[in-house]
């Protein structure tokens, strides 16, 4: 997953991990987004619980079962 930074344009890229990470702390404290901080001007961009989910990587079980 992309972003891009607000103030200075850079994109900045989110892993798989990072947004497992993220979906699994925000539906335990309950929050709707969570803080991604640009390297370049380190202004913090919010990423909605909604977008997330969009692009979550499904788990390996629901992928095998499509394969076969």
């Amino acid at each position: 997953m992309q972003i891009r930074c607000y103030r200075c344009g850079w994109s900045i890229p989110i892993s798989n991990d990072e947004i497992r990470f993220a979906l699994e702390a925000l539906r335990e404290s309950g929050g709707k987004h969570h803080n991604v901080r640009c390297p370049r001007c380190r202004h913090t961009s919010k990423v909605s619980l909604k977008q997330l989910e969009k692009v979550a990587p499904r788990p390996q079980e629901e992928q095998s079962e499509e394969e076969e």
